[in-house]
């Protein structure tokens, strides 16, 4: 609209000056000369709109362009203000997480003596325990002890590995089974079958199943049983080991529990 308007002025201007250039010429000059003036003027004209053309296009380019980077800024003010937000964000997060790891350093220093005082306690537990696997148990007892003084081992992975084992020293207090072992009977060493239930009994059978005994937790020593025994352990050996049916009532040797002692700790 604007540049119609331009053109519109401008082609009405010149004609004017032509229309008044050639009738103040009419008087001096004759017919021919007025149609050159004429003519030039409309040279003249021409020219001058094609000036202007050029320059309104180029206005026009000009405004667009314009335009467009208005619009770009727009869009990059946005941008910016969102990444400002994540910015700041990011910086509240990297604050948590700063905190946490000041939070994970002081329990590392707290952990690490917890972790050796139940590794100790364990070990002496293991050693008042029934003598289950017992060189199997203290075998583990002692590659925690080295785990805990390896600086390349991480903290979480010594605290698994000690839990780890204590879930299994708890397994021994529920499972029934029966292993290959040796056991020293009024000082001679014998290869026999183990029985182990739970805690609550430990009974041995030699190969041939001539001799039987249990480990008596009053005296810390394997005890010889009679023959009355004799079946019935080997039937459990074979129930423990699922070579027979687990429906039969068995005849073992129970020991009567053991009252335990409470101690204050000073």
């Amino acid at each position: 609209m604007i540049k119609h308007r331009v053109r519109t002025v401008v082609l009405s201007a010149v004609a004017a000056t032509a229309l008044v250039w050639s009738v103040s010429s009419a008087g001096a000059t004759g017919l021919k000369d007025i149609l050159n003036v004429g003519i030039k003027s409309n040279q003249v004209a021409q020219q001058s709109q094609e000036k202007i053309n050029r320059i309104v296009d180029q206005t026009d380019k000009i405004t667009g362009d314009y335009k467009a980077v208005l619009r770009t800024v727009e869009g990059l003010r946005v941008y910016n203000a969102q990444l400002q937000r994540q910015i700041n964000l990011q910086v509240t997060e990297m604050n948590k997480l700063s905190k946490s790891i000041k939070g994970v350093t002081y329990i590392k220093r707290q952990i690490t003596p917890l972790m050796i005082k139940m590794v100790d306690a364990l070990g002496e537990f293991i050693k008042h325990d029934l003598p289950i696997k017992l060189k199997e148990r203290l075998a583990g007892i002692e590659r925690l002890r080295k785990l805990m003084n390896n600086p390349n081992v991480d903290t979480s992975e010594k605290f698994r590995s000690v839990f780890e084992l204590y879930q299994i020293e708890s397994e021994y207090g529920r499972a029934v089974e029966a292993y290959t072992g040796k056991v020293n009977v009024d000082g001679n060493e014998l290869e026999v079958n183990i029985l182990h239930i739970g805690r609550i009994a430990l009974i041995y059978q030699t190969r041939d199943g001539k001799e039987s005994g249990m480990w008596d937790q009053k005296t810390h020593k394997w005890i010889k049983l009679d023959d009355s025994y004799r079946k019935s352990i080997k039937l459990a050996l074979n129930v423990a080991n699922k070579q027979a049916a687990a429906d039969t009532l068995l005849r073992l040797p129970i020991p009567a529990p053991i009252a335990g002692k409470l101690e204050r700790a000073e």
